[in-house]
């Protein structure tokens, strides 16, 4: 399921080759919210991940495949109504056989949400 442009709008890219940051807009209205959970919405860890693996198919231009997930730290909960706007960043980036290995950080000011280590295959 694609969340780009329904659960989440990019507000602002910024950044370089090797490093590089996304400010989002969160659909604090999504159906998903709705169920998880009915007055106190909390964005599901599969969602931030599966963001993060879209985000940078964005900056990549490319359509990838997440096929290892090897670190994920889940710090804080991401409640939209409260968050509404948080960061993304890319860091670590290194292209790898047929695909990229690399860090990110979910925040929104002094507030870290998760940390991930990720790779991806082109599909």
């Amino acid at each position: 399921m694609k969340l780009a442009d329904d659960f989440y709008k990019v507000v602002q890219e910024t950044g370089g080759d090797t490093e590089f940051e996304y400010l989002i807009s969160l659909n604090k209205e999504h159906f998903i919210y709705r169920a998880h959970f009915p007055g106190n919405p909390i964005t599901p860890g599969v969602c931030i991940v599966q963001l993060c693996k879209e985000l940078m198919e964005r900056r990549v231009k490319k359509t990838l495949f997440l096929n290892k997930i090897a670190n994920v730290k889940f710090l804080s909960v991401i409640n939209p109504t409260i968050y509404g706007d948080i960061r993304v960043a890319f860091s670590k980036i290194i292209p790898a056989e047929n695909g990229y290995r690399f860090s990110v950080v979910v925040y929104s000011g002094a507030t870290q949400f998760a940390k991930l280590s990720l790779a991806t295959a082109v599909q």
